[in-house]
């Protein structure tokens, strides 16, 4: 009987392993699928087929050749065919023409059918139910498995005709297209930009397959896309919206950009335009730029100046504009009779809403005509193009009087009018030449002309030469040029280091006359960043963390400034192996530490770098390539029977001493114990035994043998 019961109960287990198999198998096919709009009514209880409704569906009264259409998807891993397609909109005054015949539509791919539909002049107006019905079968003429029909709910509108009698109410159409853009302040350059459209329909029509065409200016494009987009259907009072990914080209003008909107529709009036609207989109370039957004301002200088003496012009530029502005060349150009005794011009940003001040020292000659002399100060792009430089900028002038007191006795004057030193810095411990330039002011010539430098802590140092020259004669308003080849120290600090050119002269009557000018070299010291080898671990697994560690010295002698640590290559990791160190002083070091998990047997490839910006603010990298090889993760099977480590080391030496020395003590208490009980016992006997013995009187009463 229980044989029987186990039988029986084992037979039904069977049956519901077998039941639960069959379910699981068939779960896929039965579970509900998240899908937009008509997909979701569709899809529930589907094989994977999925019909949904294109477009808003509607007409106009009288509308003989209105459309509904619908997308059918198959996501079967057969082909399927579509067949005995009928199409049903409740309520009179609406003709439904049959569409026969059926639709094969293979694995993976999507099929459009439509239905035309006729509506009479007085059919009411408003919604009603659609619906759309259809059988499936396989390319076999058999019923699809758990799926054998299509079905699809939507709705249709009647819309009410607007024009009078007469009038082709199809041709009464209109839409309005409106806009928002993404950043809201205006497009920057990159792909970050979108453009946001919103199409109306105001008409008395749908407007069919409805399409949105974009006309783009010079430096904007469509990223990774087409300038076209399809709405559809968009019915009568309906709005239909489009995204437009923009990119910005690099070095634009900034300025307001003419993007034309364009909605036609495919099958309305032969591609007829519905609506055309022109936006204007700012945008923040770097390029060139309207110099209505430039400013020169707060124009300062002496009313009046004495004759060959020196004296300064100061003003401010300034950005009125909502973008930055790069790349701005600001002059000032005085007129004939007045040179520039410093700088004159200058390169310059400006971030959006900015002011900078700027201040020019000016000189004048001895002798000049006394009269006003206008001084031109100009901004402008340095990046214009050809054709637009006929634009000058924005110009502002100064005007200065030079007041002459008719003398000549005035002492002549010599000075150094400019110098370079063949670039922006001078690296310490390299050569470089100096090319000064000296201008006799006077009206007289200058004879016995000697010229000598002097700077602090001897940075400079002349080669091959002394640092002072000779110069016979200087003609009067002319001008000298010498190239001085120099040596920077290599210890020499990062700054700016001053020169003192000291000159002495005659000027014809013999007396020795001087003149004295700083002019100024900035010195910068070499970055040096060293790093150790990396040293590769003993062991690297597939899929298991390993890391590295290396160290890095400032070996230079300025700070490396804002340095920071990354390392990528083909490795997982489970958090940034980015490393910030800040500011790194001339003689300091530091560590960097990364983790990585192989992704497959082999080489591990992989790049350190490090980027800091050196003493000038510029930034500087330095990229450190290594290769580890990975190796396949060893199997653990569970057979290892060894003993743990701390077993097998376990002092037995120093166990048994100590079992020895406890067995001895033990022993001796015991012997000590048994001994007293010993004499203890003897001590009984002695008691026991006790009698008096008298001793002879001599030796001969001794009994023999006592």
């Amino acid at each position: 009987m229980n044989s029987r019961r186990s039988s029986t109960k084992r037979r039904g287990s069977l049956a519901m392993t077998v039941a639960m198999v069959l379910l699981y198998s068939l779960m896929p096919v039965y579970l509900p699928q998240q899908l937009p709009g008509a997909f979701a009514y569709a899809a529930a209880g589907n094989g994977g087929v999925f019909i949904e409704t294109i477009g808003s569906p509607g007409g106009m009264q009288g509308d003989d050749n209105a459309s509904i259409g619908f997308q059918i998807e198959n996501n079967r891993g057969e082909n399927v065919i579509v067949q005995n397609m009928k199409l049903s909109i409740d309520g009179s005054g609406i003709t439904v023409a049959d569409n026969t015949g059926s639709v094969l539509i293979p694995s993976g791919g999507k099929q459009m059918v439509s239905f035309s539909v006729k509506i009479a002049k007085h059919a009411d107006t408003g919604e009603r139910n659609c619906s759309f019905q259809a059988s499936l079968k396989d390319e076999s003429g058999a019923d699809l498995a758990n799926q054998k029909a299509l079905e699809e709910h939507t709705s249709f509108t009647v819309y009410e005709k607007m024009a009078t009698d007469g009038v082709d109410s199809k041709t009464v159409a209109g839409a309005d297209i409106s806009h928002s853009i993404e950043p809201a302040g205006g497009f920057v350059q990159g792909d970050g930009n979108k453009l946001r459209l919103e199409v109306y329909n105001f008409g008395n029509t749908t407007i069919k397959n409805a399409v949105v065409s974009l006309t783009l200016p010079e430096g904007l494009s469509i990223y990774n896309g087409s300038n076209q987009a399809e709405l559809g259907y968009v019915s009568v009072g309906s709005r239909k919206s489009i995204e437009f990914p923009i990119t910005v080209k690099d070095g634009v003008e900034s300025k307001n950009y003419p993007i034309e909107v364009q909605v036609w529709g495919l099958n309305y009036m032969n591609g007829e335009v519905v609506a055309k609207k022109t936006f204007y989109i700012p945008v923040q370039g770097d390029g060139s730029v309207d110099t209505n957004n430039i400013a020169i301002t707060n124009v300062s200088s002496p009313e009046e100046v004495q004759a060959g003496q020196p004296f300064s012009l100061a003003f401010s530029v300034q950005n009125t504009g909502s973008a930055a502005i790069k790349n701005i060349k600001i002059a000032v150009e005085p007129a004939e009779g007045i040179i520039n005794k410093s700088r004159n011009i200058f390169i310059d940003n400006f971030p959006k809403g900015s002011s900078k001040q700027y201040s020019v020292k000016l000189y004048s000659f001895d002798g000049a005509d006394e009269k006003s002399y206008p001084i031109k100060i100009t901004a402008s792009p340095t990046n214009s193009s050809a054709e637009k430089d006929t634009v000058p900028g924005v110009t502002e002038y100064a005007t200065v009087t030079i007041l002459s007191d008719g003398s000549t006795s005035k002492k002549p004057q010599l000075m150094v009018d400019n110098y370079s030193y063949g670039g922006s810095v001078v690296q310490a411990g390299t050569a470089f030449y100096l090319n000064l330039g000296l201008f006799n002011t006077s009206g007289k010539t200058l004879t016995n002309v000697k010229v000598s430098l002097s700077n602090e802590d001897g940075v400079f140092v002349p080669v091959g030469g002394s640092n002072s020259f000779f110069i016979d004669s200087l003609k009067a308003k002319g001008h000298y040029t010498k190239s001085i080849k120099m040596n920077t120290k290599p210890q020499a600090e990062q700054k700016t280091t001053p020169i003192t050119v000291k000159m002495s002269y005659e000027a014809g009557s013999g007396d020795p006359l001087e003149s004295e000018d700083v002019i100024a070299v900035p010195v910068t010291q070499k970055t040096r960043l060293a790093v150790d080898d990396i040293v590769p671990p003993m062991e690297l697994y597939v899929g298991q963390q390993g890391s590295c560690e290396l160290d890095f010295y400032n070996m230079g002698k300025t700070p490396l400034n804002n340095l920071r640590v990354n390392c990528e290559g083909n490795f997982d990791v489970m958090e940034s192996n980015s490393y910030y160190a800040g500011n790194m002083e001339s003689g300091k070091s530091d560590s960097y530490r990364f983790n990585f998990i192989p992704r497959e047997v082999g080489p591990m490839e992989g790049t350190i770098t490090f980027t800091f910006e050196d003493g000038n603010g510029d930034p500087q990298f330095l990229e450190v390539p290594f290769t580890f090889q990975a190796m396949e993760a060893p199997e653990d099977d569970g057979l290892n029977m060894e003993e743990p480590e701390a077993e097998k080391k376990a002092p037995w030496a120093l166990i048994i001493a100590v079992g020895v020395i406890a067995a001895g003590i033990v022993g001796g208490i015991l012997f000590k114990r048994h001994r007293k009980k010993k004499l203890h016992a003897a001590l009984e006997i002695e008691d026991d035994f006790d009698f008096e013995i008298k001793e002879p009187a001599d030796s001969s009463e001794r009994p023999e043998g006592k």
